[in-house]
């Protein structure tokens, strides 16, 4: 095998095993490439749905987060703990507990938002991608994910 075609082979078998780890690429700033897209499915549901679930601290990752729903939504990154009520919450104070937020009025359909975030620390209780608007969260608009 020549050296060309053997290149070609080592590139393509790194590209896909990476790939396959979900690991996301890196971008020109050197920042991870994380591809979140929001919607609602033809039954109804609500959904989050991202090319990357685990991350790693002190890795700086760009969001590139877009709205292919019919309606308005909002994505956050958000520590749920055991004893959280999405729906008891106020904005404010959802607000608060947020890591990340891109507002509803920056995601109407068809929009696409990109924002770097580094995860310093590992907050307590489970990580999940959420658009908490009323009822969204609900309809099961929410994704786990995992900082280690």
């Amino acid at each position: 095998m020549s050296y060309t075609k053997l290149s070609v082979f080592f590139i393509a078998t790194v590209t896909l095993l990476l790939t396959a780890c979900g690991g996301g690429q890196a971008n020109t700033n050197g920042a991870v490439d994380v591809e979140v897209v929001l919607g609602e499915s033809s039954a109804g549901e609500f959904t989050v749905q991202s090319s990357v679930t685990e991350f790693k601290p002190d890795v700086q990752y760009q969001f590139v987060v877009t709205n292919k729903g019919q309606i308005p939504h909002e994505f956050m990154i958000i520590p749920i703990t055991e004893n959280m009520n999405m729906s008891a919450m106020s904005m404010e104070e959802k607000d608060a507990q947020a890591l990340m937020i891109i507002s509803e009025e920056e995601l109407p359909p068809g929009a696409t938002v990109e924002m770097d975030y580094t995860f310093t620390n590992i907050p307590e209780g489970n990580i999940e991608f959420v658009c908490a608007l009323p009822g969204h969260f609900e309809a099961g608009m929410h994704t786990p994910i995992t900082v280690k």
